[in-house]
């Protein structure tokens, strides 16, 4: 695991889950506006650095490493912790073990554990793990899940943009696929959510409500407390990596317990 962290002289702090198979520098630019008011530490799990010669192994263990790199540092209490999908299932962990007291959590279309037998969970790895080697074997492939026009940084070169993402995701071991998978989708957490005064926000955009209905139905039968928010016009991970700016807008003004603007809808 690598440690990114930005504005370290900030009083306040804020840990950064990232979403799977994607760069830190995906989000960084994310990070450096949060960094306006927060002392981010943005983690980079193992398996995600090619230079880091490491193999992903769990959820688990991603946040076991953090609380130690957090702990080690003096840190005893976060204002705030974002986590994107699979880094959705690290904030869940990590609340969960109740290490670090937070403040807030935002959850943003965070996966949930499977409630189906042992198995199916197989199965569906072995789908998913399929899948994303089929998916990264072209660039045309690639744009059919996450579109040009959308995810690309640069329209008028987006086939060298995602061919360079192929070829690092291309870095990732065949362990490290299937644990991310596995991982994401198995974590363990307690049979109740603990008590604990943190205020948490359930982010899924608009445009990917039909592929996290049964993650959504899940945290909100875990969490009693959970608020959920909207996001208009927005494809999974499309917010936080391809609009930063507005990303922290939202973000800073939950975290910032400022008033939240019209677009923003409980469900």
């Amino acid at each position: 695991m690598l440690m990114h962290e930005y504005h370290p002289e900030g009083k306040r702090k804020l840990l950064f889950f990232p979403g799977s198979c994607e760069g830190w520098q995906e989000f960084e630019e994310a990070c450096t506006y949060l960094a306006r008011e927060f002392h981010v530490f943005q983690v980079t799990p193992d398996g995600h650095d090619p230079e880091e010669h490491t193999d992903f192994i769990s959820v688990e263990k991603t946040v076991q490493d953090t609380e130690e790199y957090l702990l080690a540092r003096g840190i005893h209490h976060l204002d705030a912790v974002y986590g994107m999908s699979f880094g959705g299932a690290m904030v869940m962990c990590f609340l969960c073990n109740r290490k670090i007291p937070v403040k807030k959590a935002v959850i943003d279309a965070g996966t949930a554990p499977y409630q189906m037998p042992k198995l199916l969970c197989y199965c569906a790895c072995i789908r998913d793990w399929l899948e994303f080697r089929i998916g990264i074997a072209s660039t045309d492939l690639m744009a059919l899940a996450f579109p040009y026009d959308r995810f690309a940084r640069d329209r008028e070169h987006a086939k060298e943009e995602y061919e360079e993402l192929r070829q690092y995701l291309k870095t990732y071991s065949d362990k490290t696929v299937w644990n991310i998978f596995w991982s994401a989708n198995n974590y363990k957490v307690p049979a109740v959510f603990p008590e604990m005064d943190t205020e948490i926000q359930f982010w899924v955009g608009d445009e990917e409500w039909g592929s996290r209905y049964r993650d959504l139905k899940w945290y909100r039968k875990y969490i009693p407390h959970l608020k959920v928010r909207v996001i208009p016009g927005m494809m999974h991970g499309e917010l936080v990596m391809m609009h930063p700016k507005k990303f922290a807008e939202r973000a800073l003004t939950f975290f910032l317990d400022e008033k939240e603007g019209k677009d923003v809808a409980d469900i």
